[in-house]
């Protein structure tokens, strides 16, 4: 990554890489939201003729993408083999956007001004509570990735409904030490140079969150989103989840800040927190190496089915 685009954007939080078992999907689904725009959701089936009793739902990251179009979001389906699988676009986004592995020039101002993770969470309840509606769901699982995994926490803490929490490269209690994480990781600036940067990243926090309203954009993301994420205590947000909580940390993380993460997991237990089981990986990456390394795909995998399979006991 370049120096300009670590100053100006820190893009870090991205959906994890994948291939899945061949599913029956419905045409994309629309569900109208109270201001009239449309959400965009597709729920998948193994079988087209009769529904799942559990539900398994997937939060990509912050990559401006179709979750449909996203070739890293579909390895992890894999834990819940049976059930059927929801994913949901973020606002705005159809499936006829292009995948694209890096930043676009122009993003709708559509996007720019409501895509935030309280709109994502909304958007998600809306479509959960239809589908639970029409084929009586008795088990909400949900995974979350990165900026998923910010949705994830909300979710469960927010709606009592979900049955069980897992995700994956979330960071510690705030999402400024991930920004933080990304400049001290990088190759391109000398020691100085990180430390004027951190300075400067503080300050752009500071001045973000003593605004109200701005007309700003950076990383492909409004001001909405930049201010909801850097005022997120995710250790406030965990402390609200009482159902099965998975969470998986990589050690080699440059996204988030894995000793953060670990510090916030460590406060949690000292508050009495018994719902949650961390497995931290020291050579793993953002990504869990979900990427590019099978061995590490198959022994994250098989991490998360034992504990499905631990707490359906």
């Amino acid at each position: 990554m370049s120096k300009k685009s670590i100053l100006i954007i820190l893009s870090f939080l991205f959906a994890i890489g994948c291939t899945s078992s061949p599913t029956t999907t419905t045409n994309p689904i629309k569900l109208k939201r109270e201001d009239g725009s449309l959400i965009t959701y597709y729920l998948e089936t193994k079988n087209d003729r009769k529904h799942s009793k559990e539900l398994f739902v997937l939060f990509q990251g912050s990559d401006y993408n179709s979750v449909r179009n996203n070739p890293n979001i579909n390895k992890i389906k894999t834990v819940l083999p049976n059930a059927d699988i929801l994913t949901i676009e973020k606002y705005g986004i159809t499936d006829a956007l292009p995948y694209i592995n890096d930043f676009r020039d122009s993003i709708p101002q559509e996007y720019l001004d409501f895509d935030n993770p309280n709109q994502r969470v909304a958007d998600a309840n809306s479509v959960i509570t239809s589908l639970m509606e029409n084929f009586n769901y008795e088990k909400i699982f949900v995974f979350g990735g990165s900026e998923g995994a910010d949705i994830a926490y909300l979710f469960a803490s927010k709606y009592k409904y979900v049955h069980a929490t897992i995700t994956l490269g979330g960071g510690g209690r705030f999402f400024i030490d991930d920004m933080i994480q990304s400049i001290l990781c990088s190759e391109e600036f000398t020691e100085e140079e990180k430390k004027e940067n951190i300075e400067g990243m503080e300050q752009f926090s500071q001045y973000i969150l003593s605004h109200e309203s701005l007309s700003f954009s950076a990383s492909e993301h409004g001001f909405l989103w930049w201010k909801t994420m850097l005022s997120l205590d995710r250790q406030e947000i965990i402390n609200n989840i009482f159902t099965p909580l998975l969470i998986l940390q990589g050690g080699k993380d440059c996204s988030v800040s894995p000793e953060k993460a670990t510090e916030m997991i460590h406060m949690l237990n000292q508050y009495g927190k018994n719902n949650i089981d961390y497995l931290f990986y020291p050579e793993y990456d953002h990504a869990l190496n979900l990427s590019f390394d099978e061995k590490a795909t198959e022994i994250v995998l098989n991490d998360v089915q034992v504990w499905i399979h631990k707490i359906r006991k």
